[in-house]
């Protein structure tokens, strides 16, 4: 999995990219088939901004922005929401797949 962290004016502090890699690093675990992450960091006035683009190998794309007073609180918020969104796509698969079967809704004892 790549990670490609990229700033628009922004001089990005080596605590800040170790800390992006290992949050963002954790996105694997929600879907196997990530294979790329494009991180991009900008600031204006007073306010951070993050922005990331998940490419999954099954062709589609995850995006997510946030922004927070500090950087490391946007990048926070940008891997919940990721991570909302590859929890819920790969329900999503595994439902279409044929899931667990639902019970039924009348009593066994009721139908005796």
């Amino acid at each position: 999995m790549q990670i490609i962290i990229s700033g628009r004016n922004v001089a990005l502090a080596e605590s800040l990219r170790e800390h992006m890699e290992e949050r963002f690093g954790r996105l694997a675990r929600f879907d196997e088939s990530v294979s790329r992450i494009d991180v991009t960091l900008s600031e204006e006035k007073n306010r951070c901004m993050v922005e990331a683009n998940v490419s999954v190998r099954r062709g589609a794309m995850v995006h997510a922005r946030a922004e927070a007073p500090e950087f490391r609180t946007a990048v926070d918020k940008v891997y919940e929401k990721l991570s909302r969104q590859l929890k819920k796509s790969r329900e999503r698969v595994r439902d279409r797949k044929g899931g667990v079967e639902l019970p039924s809704s009348v009593p066994e004892e009721m139908e005796s």
